[in-house]
């Protein structure tokens, strides 16, 4: 016997609002004890500007500076900005869960099994993606922008707001990135794309990852440039032994139907 999972409108309407103010408390108390340590946080968030400023006067380039702010609310509205991203972040295991105990309703058991499947690999990789930005890629496209233009010519002088949409940014865009295995896996699982089609993309997979790299990495060095390219290559890599995979367990499951 099937399991019957519908719910009157209202009920699940009051499900909706269930979740909707969960998730609210969540992100104002997550928010409010990010803000207690704004100074602590702040102090991590610039600090890969200062090392890019340590960088480029060990390199014979002029000092870029401090970061500036040029309004007289700007200077909060940053550590407002960061406390709640840092909020959200802490939060986003439990907001992710929330809404899947909404939508997951609808599904069907099998649907039901796949979501199960890769929620917390959905969550690792997106810590992952967002580490390696942090720790490898911001670094590195920090010290090439400093130093980019003569200082001869030009005087650096970044806001607050400039530097935190450009980390924010980055960070956040490598987290996406890193879930390609997973896409591609799914893609594959409910029987979207092939995986020779996947596997015939390689090439293109490749070049857009040199992309990438040359626009995240704006410096001729290639081995600068591999470094942001291998692992998105390795990424893919991954991705196609998982298609591989979840196309055998689609047409297994497609032979039980039969």
């Amino acid at each position: 016997m099937k399991e019957d999972r519908r719910m009157p409108l209202r009920q699940h309407l009051n499900e909706l609002r269930g979740s909707l103010i969960r998730c609210f408390v969540v992100l104002v108390v997550l928010f409010a004890a990010a803000f207690s340590y704004d100074e602590l946080l702040l102090d991590f968030v610039i600090g890969p500007w200062t090392s890019a400023r340590a960088g480029a006067i060990a390199a014979g380039f002029p000092d870029p500076g401090s970061l500036t702010y040029i309004g007289p609310a700007e200077g909060m509205v940053f550590a407002l900005r960061v406390a709640f991203l840092f909020g959200m972040l802490a939060g986003a295991p439990m907001i992710l869960w929330e809404l899947w105990r909404f939508i997951g309703v609808g599904l069907l058991p099998s649907e039901r099994r796949a979501v199960h499947l890769t929620f917390f690999p959905a969550l690792l990789l997106f810590a992952s993606g967002v580490a390696f930005g942090w720790l490898a890629l911001l670094p590195v496209t920090l010290q090439v922008l400093v130093t980019y233009l003569d200082p001869a010519k030009f005087t650096p002088n970044v806001t607050v707001s400039q530097y935190f949409s450009f980390v924010s940014l980055l960070t956040l865009v490598m987290g996406f990135v890193f879930e390609t295995p997973l896409v591609m896996w799914s893609l594959v699982r409910f029987g979207l794309v092939r995986a020779a089609s996947l596997r015939k993309a390689r090439r293109i997979a490749i070049l857009a990852a040199l992309g990438f790299a040359a626009v995240a990495t704006p410096t001729t060095d290639a081995v600068t440039m591999l470094f942001v390219a291998v692992p998105m290559i390795v990424l893919y890599e991954i991705g196609l032994l998982a298609s591989v995979h979840a196309e055998r367990r689609r047409t297994r499951d497609d032979d039980r139907r039969l």
